[in-house]
């Protein structure tokens, strides 16, 4: 069959299409996946386009090898989408479950050329004679091997295993072995293998790793792909396609394409799948080897990881021992050890350094530390461990209020509570760790004040997420060689004395002014007398925080808060700010929505949910109010806390995707309860006031405004410095360089426009002229949906925000909130259709 150089094998057009697992489940093999393990669809076209990226176009017929052909799903799919393609196949599967094997022969019942055997493949080849231009493995995760030692080892006593033989507790790289040696040979021609493996597989030291070593120094190795969790059926584990070669021309070049795709999954009636584009983005990948929004290609000597036992004693003599580990081929020597504690600290290798081949391709994808520590050091102060500035181990107490020591710290285990110089005081429930720092290095209360702080909490999750144990995060272990690993990957800044001290100090005022404020609040229902001269003493100290806040926020926000700000009359003040919080939370829902569509299984139950909710309160996104837009933000807020609160490391990841790569605790804070509070009772004002028809006095206007500009500070303590770091911006041109993708983009925030230009390192290209939200970094800047538009003025390039109002027959009504030529502008409906999505009534 004829196929254009470089292009995708035709066969692809096939596994990419519109198939489902009913496809190919018929009576009763649905029972039978339930019971015995089946590949998942997902899993399967994986497995499909790890073996045909870089098939041969030349080649008109294939044999296909499955060493552990369960029902045979994985291999139908390949052999289907061969012969979709006109090439012929020639199928040999072995599996040693009798069920699986019946059910594997029923799939393949109507092609002669293909046979399943039953059988121990690592004991006994079924078709020793058999050679293979492509290999599917989907291997059974993390068993034991024990039962069958005796076969294998005399089966490398006559040639096969030529790898080696790895931990008894693991058959994953035996079953590799047994599939690279059953290609084709190279001087043939050779062929690939395509395999699923866990972690344990990828990472594993000893024996296990030295198997591993030896394949990948063998130059067979191609790519490793990081899937999502949760593909395959009943079980959540994490999987990994792996790909090898032994094609003369892929053997040798010392390359390798590592990709990430955990966050690339859908997730409809609580089933997680793949989506297309995933696996069009993958295939390209292993196709051209190019670096991508997910991947890129490495020198196969970056898979080195070294570990080694560090020490140092303290001031207090004690001395302390945690282990280390770099990835990416970092050598652990003195550049490191500085670059890591600080000079002349003390820190030292003990024993010889471990090398590892460690397959794991995250190691190189999304590592939050180097953002953490890239903004410390941008502050001008050093970054350190925590394990080379404390004088103990750390020791795990009960939160219990007893007596506590001076000078001690007690740091929750979990990701809640705050740290604090009294058990009491920490909120947590559980365990806390007691800290005694070990000299004056660092002052305890600087670094009690910044590890509360928003960036402080992320430090601390990152250090319980690397030190935990597990599938899923779980809570630290209380030995000591666990809480010295959390210290040693607790990132704490490290400045002068006089701004630890100053910082210090300034945070325990702020602290004293929040307590003077409550009490002040308590006194104006002792005194109601004395409530004018109590708000007139401390409201100068807020005056102008709006006005300064206004520079960080969203140009659709910004401007119409700054029209508020400006308008003459208590009325026209009153109105304005109204429309401001209507820009708000038309904005805020505009976010939510557009990130949860990211997701598009999830999405479609989340918004046909809302639809109802907004039939049975008699409203509708096609006359969009106020209370619309809460109850977007209410419901799509709910099912993101609820991903953040999982602790599926997965889901996470895939909800910070959605938020362009904000952190955690960002993400938080814009969906936060708090949040959806106050939308909700700066609703129920609207109403109220715009409900009353009657005469209003200036008095009433004031006071109207008072509350509304005090709801605004209150949306600020929630926010936090959210929109300082997730920027709104206006895509422009985009280069391709060796380091990823440059966009340009005008910076949509602040009051002013025309707005400033900047570059932004990105994954994903965003699409030219339209709104996004994004940080340098982003591998998915996260696109606008058109309920938000910019209109730029010809003449001056000034910008005019719009939002959409309503559908009023062919048009759409967009209305803005700011000072503008025009208040309103249509659009046409049937373009804007898509955007309501199931939130539309029919």
């Amino acid at each position: 069959m004829s196929q254009k150089k470089n292009s995708p094998h035709p066969a692809l057009e096939y596994v990419l299409g519109n198939l489902s697992e009913d496809d190919f489940l018929e009576g009763g093999q649905r029972d039978f996946a339930t019971d015995v393990h089946t590949t998942s669809l997902s899993l399967a076209r994986a497995l499909t386009v790890g073996c045909l990226a870089r098939l041969d176009s030349a080649t008109s017929s294939v044999n296909i090898w499955d060493p552990t052909a369960g029902s045979g799903f994985a291999g139908s799919v390949l052999v289907n989408a061969l012969q979709s393609a006109g090439l012929q196949t020639c199928y040999r599967g072995q599996e040693i479950n009798d069920a699986a094997v019946a059910e594997s022969q029923r799939r393949f019942q109507a092609d002669p050329k293909a046979e399943i055997a039953l059988g121990d493949t690592l004991s006994h080849d079924a078709f020793p004679d058999f050679r293979a231009d492509l290999v599917v493995l989907d291997p059974p995760w993390s068993m034991s091997w024990k039962s069958s030692f005796f076969q294998v080892k005399a089966r490398q006593n006559e040639g096969e295993y030529s790898f080696g033989l790895p931990s008894s507790s693991d058959s994953t790289w035996l079953f590799i072995s047994l599939a690279l040696e059953k290609l084709r040979p190279g001087l043939e021609g050779g062929g690939r293998v395509a395999a699923l493996v866990n972690p344990g597989a990828l990472s594993s030291s000893r024996a296990s790793g030295a198997v591993r070593q030896k394949i990948v120094e063998a130059g067979l190795l191609e790519s490793v792909t990081r899937l999502p969790d949760g593909l395959a059926p009943n079980t959540g584990i994490p999987l990994y396609l792996v790909t090898f070669s032994n094609r003369p021309k892929d053997i040798g070049r010392g390359k390798a394409v590592i990709a990430d795709l955990q966050t690339e999954f859908t997730t409809e009636r609580r089933r997680r799948t793949m989506p297309v584009t995933a696996f069009q983005e993958l295939e390209t990948a292993l196709r051209t080897g190019k670096s991508g929004p997910r991947n890129r290609g490495i020198d196969v000597g970056q898979f080195t990881r070294r570990d080694a036992r560090l020490e140092r004693v303290s001031n207090e003599g004690k001395r302390l021992s945690w282990r280390a580990t770099t990835f990416a081929d970092t050598p652990i020597d003195d550049r490191f050890l500085e670059s890591r504690y600080g000079p002349a600290i003390g820190v030292s290798v003990v024993d010889d350094v471990r090398e590892t081949i460690d397959l794991d391709p995250s190691r190189f994808f999304g590592d939050d530390s180097r953002e953490l520590i890239k903004d410390i050091e941008a502050k001008g102060w050093q970054a350190r461990r925590l394990s080379s500035l404390i004088a103990l181990e750390p020791v795990p107490v009960k939160a219990s209020g007893g007596v506590d020591p001076d000078g001690q710290l007690y740091v929750p285990t979990s990701q809640e509570g705050k740290v604090a110089t009294e058990t009491s005081a920490t909120g947590s429930g559980g365990r806390v760790l007691s800290i005694r720092l070990d000299d004056e290095t660092l002052d305890p209360s600087f670094l009690t004040a910044w590890l509360n702080s928003e960036q402080g909490v992320s430090s601390r999750r990152r250090a319980i997420e690397a030190s935990s144990t597990g599938s899923f995060l779980n809570a630290l272990r209380s030995d000591p060689r666990s809480l010295m690993r959390w210290a040693d990957e607790l990132i704490v800044p490290l400045p002068d004395r006089g701004t630890q001290l100053a910082l210090a100090s300034a945070d325990e005022r702020l602290s004293s002014f929040e307590a003077e404020l409550n009490a002040q609040r308590e006194s104006v229902w002792a005194s109601p007398e004395s409530a004018e001269s109590v708000v007139s003493r401390v409201a100068s100290a807020f005056d102008d925080s709006l006005s300064a806040w206004l520079d960080q926020l969203p140009y659709p926000i910004a401007s119409a808060l700054w029209t508020a700000e400006t308008a003459s009359s208590p009325g026209e003040q009153q109105r304005a700010y109204i429309h401001a919080w209507e820009a708000i939370v038309t904005f805020h829902a505009t976010v939510l929505l557009s990130a949860c569509r990211t997701d598009l299984g999830r999405s479609g139950e989340v918004e046909s949910a809302i639809g109802e909710t907004l039939r049975q309160q008699h409203l509708g996104i096609e006359r969009a109010s106020f209370g619309t837009w809460v109850i977007i933000i209410e419901r799509v807020s709910k099912e993101f806390r609820r991903a953040l609160e999982s602790n599926d490391a997965d889901e996470i990841a895939r909800v910070r995707r959605s938020f362009a790569s904000l952190g955690q605790a960002g993400v938080e804070r814009l969906v936060s309860k708090e949040l959806v509070n106050k939308v909700n009772e700066v609703n129920t004002k609207r109403n109220r006031w715009l409900g009353h028809t009657g005469y209003t006095s200036d008095e009433e206007w004031r006071a109207q405004v008072v509350s509304l500009v005090s709801d605004l500070s209150e949306l600020r303590q929630i926010l936090g410095s959210v929109w300082a770091q997730l920027l709104l911006v206006r895509a422009g041109s985009s280069k391709l360089r060796r380091d990823g993708r440059i966009q340009t983009a005008e910076v949509a925030v602040g009051t002013r426009s025309p707005f400033k230009t900047r570059e932004f390192l990105v994954g994903d290209e965003m699409i030219d002229g339209e709104l996004y939200l994004v940080k340098d970094g982003s591998q998915s800047p996260l696109l606008l949906g058109q309920f938000v538009q910019l209109r730029a003025a010809p003449r001056d390039a000034q910008y005019t925000t719009y939002f959409y109002n309503r559908t009023e027959g062919t048009s759409v009504r967009m209305v803005s909130y700011q000072n503008s030529p025009e208040s309103e502008i249509r659009d046409d409906a049937e373009g804007f259709r898509s955007q309501f999505g199931r939130l539309a009534l029919g």
